[in-house]
């Protein structure tokens, strides 16, 4: 009797801690790390050329994500202009903000830094940052996009390359 009298009380009061572990909308991963695939379109404006020069860059993909629980899909989304051309050159460290609109719960802020870089005349794109608010706050974002060689024929036309189609792989890990 003396026992059930003292577990009541403390059970009631580990409820409010419980529920207050995740903020109101979250949705809670299944594991300590999500991965994401997608294929996406790069835009160009203007075109690539042989030529370095200010290019707006473009693009959205609809990834497909495990580890996440409920969620496995999300929206990407972004656009930034750098010096860019079709040949390989050396690319500044650039830091931007990338938003993910996830299929359930709130969507992801990224803050990160990224690198292009052209190997073997494919196009790798690298990003590290890290979910800076929304769902998964405090994860760290790993992306890469690889896109194949560009037609270096297109490149020498007057509109250049406007376009290119990759892959993209996305990593979401929970800081320990």
């Amino acid at each position: 009797m003396h026992l059930r009298r003292l577990l009541a009380p403390v059970a009631v009061a580990f409820v409010p801690l419980a529920a207050s572990a995740a903020p109101a909308g979250a949705v809670q991963a299944d594991n300590l790390v999500i991965t994401c695939t997608a294929g996406a379109t790069q835009y160009y404006d203007p075109g690539l050329t042989l030529t370095d020069r200010p290019t707006h860059i473009s693009a959205s993909a609809t990834y497909s994500c495990v580890g996440g629980g409920a969620v496995n899909s999300a929206q990407l989304s972004f656009d930034y202009t750098v010096e860019a051309g079709c040949l390989p050159t050396t690319s500044p460290v650039t830091t931007g903000i990338t938003r993910l609109d996830w299929n359930q719960g709130a969507d992801s802020e990224i803050t990160s830094t990224f690198v292009v870089t052209r190997p073997v005349g494919q196009t790798v794109a690298t990003t590290v940052g890290t979910v800076t608010s929304g769902q998964f706050l405090g994860y760290i974002v790993n992306q890469t996009g690889v896109y194949p060689a560009l037609d270096l024929l297109a490149c020498a036309a007057p509109g250049g390359v406007t376009s290119s189609q990759g892959i993209l792989s996305l990593t979401l890990t929970q800081p320990f």
